[in-house]
């Protein structure tokens, strides 16, 4: 939201040096016991097509003769392919071409060795997307000053390390009601905006090809509404404004801005107002078709719900169908332009998430405030707005925003654990973090070790972009137990259990609220602590489904990278144990049932086996259809695995793999071949 709530007044947040991310911050922040060999990992791109290449890069700290990075490259918990790299340079650079498949998260292993000697570990997610909807990554640019190119470039690979793929440019404008001076042919090369802060047009187009640069949406930040009192002079008429009468005497403005802003207050226009409609569709073209800028859409906003308000004539303005109307005209002016509009604290929700909006994006407040309404909002826009995906603007430690100072560690990353785990993203990131819905507020910096482990936080929310986010992921009611366990919602002292199906896997997420003081994700009083470890926790759920694979990954663990976990399934119950849990765990089941997409992959893997009854071996053959990692293993109904037949990198082509006579007893078994192309899995009957 921009500037207001409805008719409250706020104050104007001081602007203060950019502190995001840097290689030094990033190094300050690993823990001092851990050797420092690598330094800042990067890939070239925010998101790539698919078929596209991955370029690579981190810097050595300590080159010498004879180092090696062996990288990993891992989809979901499956090894997917790997290589070797020379690291005896202060950097090293090299590619990789993911699998062609589209809407694939990936995580990138590194391993610094000199020999067989381990020196440092480092992680990055990847996403091959070719639509930033499907999984959107959303943050925000609020400083459109002159700059230099080293500027641009320094703060784009900032936002570009957390994989943000959407960028908002929040009050780059000159007015409201007409955001771009001069013509489309000749726009005006310095403006200033409404707070009076300098604007530079070569900014604005520096940012915008840098981000198309990194396969980066830029989307120009705008009031659905909003009109500088003036407006009538510009061709704006009264007759299209909203007012607090039936006699249109009263004008609703969001007033109160300082008296040193170009205006104290903002006109509110009636959005369902067609004239108004026209009016405003044709100064954003003259943005989308201005000569230096390539604008991919127009971010819409409102300032909530205002109570009754009525249109020129008299009737009772209906604000969400108004809203409604204006989305659709944009998306009908211009169809090619993304278009997503903020339903403040959910006003109008049910209108604009159906229409075309790209995402559906949600400003939370008053009323939201509870980590049980992160996960409410996006179940209600999920069932809304089936199939888009959520983002959700959270301004974490807001009460202490006007003050300088630093977040509270742990209200970010316990937000950011909450909103993940649900499905949803965190618009938080850009010059520095979000402290209030004034975009340019900047008196609450991130530490260093915040910023540390948000790139990983942000590198899972990439690299499991499948589990968490999917489309067909759906919210389930599986209850996992243990000792201080709870289904969500969260409670204080217990462990909270979220649990989600995608695909033939269930999913959960554990939270770990034991020692948390506050259930108010804001924390104004800056009160949550750092969560006390929790390790070994015995943990069982029910599923008929035989398991195959039990897994786990955490953002806080390990940086992201997948721990297989032994269990055993007996009556219908998983029973296993957790190792840790810091934050957030993911723990994935995955069943033996033969979904549509592995019967899809059974068929490109030409998967069988000969003989099946067998009574001494049989061998089983596939063909893959590309070079790629594989993991071919036989478990037992239980889920419990027997042998590991093959696990490794196998060229493109058929393959044949014998199981031994004596490595299997008589009985029933799951034969599983996983892999970047899919999951196949093959019923095996040994006889006696």
């Amino acid at each position: 939201m921009s500037y207001f709530l409805p008719l409250r007044k706020k104050t104007l947040a001081r602007r203060w040096p950019l502190t995001l991310l840097s290689a030094g911050l990033l190094l300050a922040a690993v823990p001092a016991s851990k050797a420092q060999n690598l330094g800042l990992v990067q890939s070239d791109k925010a998101r790539y097509a698919p078929g596209q290449p991955v370029t690579f890069s981190v810097a050595i700290d300590q080159p010498q003769a004879g180092l090696t990075l062996e990288v990993k490259y891992y989809h979901t918990h499956a090894l997917v392919s790997q290589q070797t790299v020379a690291a005896n340079t202060t950097a090293a650079t090299w590619t990789w071409t993911p699998p062609s498949t589209d809407y694939q998260g990936y995580l990138v292993g590194l391993t610094l060795k000199s020999g067989t000697n381990v020196l440092d570990e480092a992680t990055l997610g990847v996403d091959v997307s070719s639509d930033w909807a499907r999984f959107p990554r959303y943050g925000f640019l609020s400083e459109f000053g002159p700059k230099t190119s080293a500027q641009l470039d320094a703060m784009m690979q900032q936002l570009n390390r957390y994989h943000l793929n959407g960028l908002q440019f929040y009050d780059w404008m000159d007015k409201h009601h007409q955001p771009l001076p001069g013509t489309a042919q000749a726009p005006a090369a310095t403006w200033n905006d409404l707070a009076n802060r300098p604007t530079s047009l070569a900014t604005l187009a520096g940012y915008i090809d840098r981000g198309h640069d990194r396969n980066m949406k830029s989307l120009f930040y705008n009031l659905v509404y909003g009109a500088y009192p003036n407006a009538s002079a510009d061709g704006v008429s009264d007759s299209w404004g909203l007012y607090l009468d039936a006699n249109h005497n009263n004008r609703y403005t969001i007033g109160g801005l300082p008296s040193s802003w170009e205006a104290s207050s903002l006109s509110v226009l009636d959005p369902a107002n067609t004239s108004w409609q026209n009016y405003l569709l044709a100064e954003n073209n003259k943005v989308y078709n201005a000569t230096g800028l390539n604008f991919d859409g127009w971010h819409m906003d409102q300032v909530g719900d205002p109570g009754t308000v009525y249109a020129y004539g008299g009737a009772v303005a209906n604000l969400p169908t108004g809203f409604r109307s204006m989305v659709n005209a944009a998306k009908a002016a211009r169809p090619t332009k993304s278009v997503v509009m903020n339903a403040v604290n959910q006003f109008g929700q049910s209108q604009i998430a159906p229409g075309p909006v790209d995402i559906v994006y949600t400003e939370m407040w008053t009323g939201n405030e509870d980590y049980i309404q992160l996960g409410q909002v996006i179940r209600d826009n999920e069932a809304t707005a089936p199939g888009k995906r959520n983002v959700l603007a959270a301004y974490v430690n807001k009460g202490l925003s006007n003050s300088t100072g630093y977040f509270n560690d742990a209200s970010v990353l316990m937000a950011d654990a909450v909103i993940f785990a649900n499905g949803g993203s965190h618009i938080e990131l850009g010059e520095h973090m979000l402290g209030n819905e004034y975009f340019p507020n900047s008196n609450l910096q991130m530490s260093a070790l915040l910023q540390y482990n948000l790139t990983s936080y942000y590198d899972f929310l990439t690299a499991y972009e499948n589990v968490l986010r999917d489309q067909n992921r759906t919210f389930t009611n599986v209850a996992m137990t243990g000792p201080n366990v709870q289904a969500w919602p969260p409670a204080l002292g217990k462990v909270t259990t979220l649990s989600t199906s995608v695909g033939s896997s269930q999913v959960f997420h554990l939270l770990n609220f034991r020692n948390a003081r506050t259930l108010n994700w804001r924390d104004n009083g800056q009160v949550q602590p750092i969560p006390n470890p929790v390790t070994n926790l015995n943990l069982s759920f029910p599923l008929g489904t035989p398991v195959t694979k039990l897994w786990m990954a955490s953002p806080d663990i390990n940086r992201g990278l997948p721990q297989q976990l032994t269990f055993t399934q007996s009556g219908g119950t998983v029973t296993f144990q957790l190792p840790e849990l810091n934050y957030w765990t993911m723990v994935v089941a995955e069943t033996g049932n033969i979904t549509a997409t592995a019967a899809a992959a059974k068929a490109a893997f030409a998967f069988s086996n000969a003989p099946n009854p067998f009574h001494g071996a049989t061998t089983i053959h596939f063909t893959l259809p590309v070079r790629e990692a594989v993991d071919l293993g036989v478990y037992d109904l239980s889920g419990r695995l027997v042998t590991t037949l093959r696990q490794g990198v196998l060229p493109a082509g058929p393959h044949a793999v014998e199981l031994p006579e004596q490595a299997v007893a008589p009985g029933v078994y799951l034969c599983r071949l996983q892999s970047a192309s899919g999951t196949a899995v093959q019923r095996l009957v040994k006889l006696d």
